[in-house]
């Protein structure tokens, strides 16, 4: 064993394993669950981005860049509309072949 190792000190050897995550079968109803248990302290970020297979630091460290370069450019943040969940079904569109509203 070399020198170096035997005398290094723990946290100068720590380290982390991430495993591959898995999807999961509902991706909204997981990512609706996610957000909930961040909201009521129930899960910490790490943890949730381990069960992806992910570094939480490391996607942190991503995103503010992100989120710094899209300010540069003039780029707004696209957020999703929570005060309309109400009509979460997509419309129908008409068809050719269905009769029209005006045909009546």
């Amino acid at each position: 064993m070399p020198l170096w190792l035997r005398t290094a000190a723990f946290r100068e050897l720590s380290h982390q394993w991430f495993w591959d995550g898995q999807e999961h079968v509902d991706p909204a109803k997981e990512a609706n669950a996610q957000a909930t248990r961040l909201g009521n302290h129930t899960t910490t970020l790490a943890y949730e981005y381990a069960r992806q297979g992910r570094d939480w630091e490391n996607a942190l460290r991503q995103r503010a860049k992100e989120l710094e370069l899209m300010r540069e450019l003039g780029l707004s943040q696209a957020e999703p509309d929570a005060s309309d969940d109400s009509n979460t079904e997509p419309e129908e569109e008409e068809t050719d072949d269905a009769p029209s509203k005006t045909e009546e």
